[in-house]
């Protein structure tokens, strides 16, 4: 039997390099990366005439929130942009696919505290020009799963995913450097930003069984959730990492690193995606300890070979 055709967009980044072994282990599809810049209409079709994909996972986006702010139209061209060529050259391929776009928990925003977690139903209101494109990209998803006959559209929103291999600039992998340096350093205290809001984090592997959960069982136009359903302040957070240090530090407030448009309480409702099988496996405080102790690891071969 001839094997499906999977192609990922955005396989390069952090959770890319999660998604594609998972697919592989599979061993129901011929995985394909996609290549070139997604903005550009005649790739993105020279990408689709090539594979011909039965199922797309569109992982591809600006995703930092800094940068987004900085720059929120190179965020949109990506973002929205990337996905409506994608969406239009696929439905312009006049062949069935089904195709899972990464959305973001943050197109939720700030919402009225007393109803969280956050469910899907709820109506999205977001705080930065990362989760706007995100959000215009979805209405997209939607629009031409309604329209398209040949498309299939599922939309997943994953909240926070942490885990080995994330880009120092985001939260967990930057305060962990922070934590190590210090430690190895004598230093007393690291730079923190506002330490009070809550947030819903998951090993980056319980979103990737999410992501494949959805591929097989998750319904065009739908949206789902991926999260572990619990709220953890970013003060438990870099608290915990300071125990697995073993050393007292402090914590500086640093101007820069508060954000005026913060959303205090996020962590959402993941019944949605549960009622397909989907469960996450992995502690939030075992995951940490991996990500920590990595760092640590990868930080003193770092000075061996310095």
């Amino acid at each position: 039997m001839k094997k499906k055709q999977t192609l990922v967009t955005g396989a390069s980044g952090f959770v890319g390099s999660y998604l594609l072994p998972a697919l592989e282990s599979q061993g129901e599809s011929q995985i394909h990366c996609f290549q070139g810049d997604i903005r550009d209409r005649k790739t993105v079709l020279k990408n689709l005439e090539e594979v011909k994909p039965d199922t797309v996972v569109h992982l591809a986006a600006q995703a930092f929130v800094p940068i987004a702010i900085e720059n929120p139209w190179e965020t949109e061209e990506i973002n929205v942009g990337g996905t409506l060529n994608l969406l239009e050259s696929l439905h312009r391929l006049r062949r069935p696919c089904k195709i899972l776009y990464i959305s973001s928990a943050d197109v939720y925003g700030k919402q009225d505290l007393a109803l969280l977690p956050l469910k899907e139903s709820f109506l999205p209101n977001p705080v930065n020009p990362y989760a706007g494109s995100k959000l215009a990209a979805e209405s997209y998803c939607r629009q031409y799963a309604q329209y398209s006959s040949f498309l299939s559209v599922v939309i997943a929103r994953p909240f926070n995913h942490i885990g080995i291999g994330q880009r120092k600039e985001f939260v967990i992998p930057n305060f962990c450097s922070q934590i190590i340096e210090a430690k190895h350093s004598g230093k007393s205290s690291i730079s923190v930003g506002d330490l009070e809001p809550t947030r819903d984090f998951s090993h980056v592997e319980d979103i990737i069984s999410g992501y494949l959960t959805l591929i097989e069982k998750g319904e065009s136009g739908e949206i789902y959730n991926i999260c572990s359903g619990e709220e953890r302040s970013i003060r438990y957070m870099v608290e915990e990492l300071v125990k697995f240090s073993g050393k007292n530090i402090q914590f500086v407030v640093d101007a820069e690193r508060v954000r005026a448009s913060e959303t205090s309480k996020v962590y959402g409702d993941n019944s949605k995606l549960k009622s397909l099988g989907w469960r996450n496996k992995h502690s939030l405080s075992e995951t940490l300890e991996q990500i920590y102790n990595h760092l640590e690891s990868e930080f003193l071969k770092s000075k061996h070979t310095d």
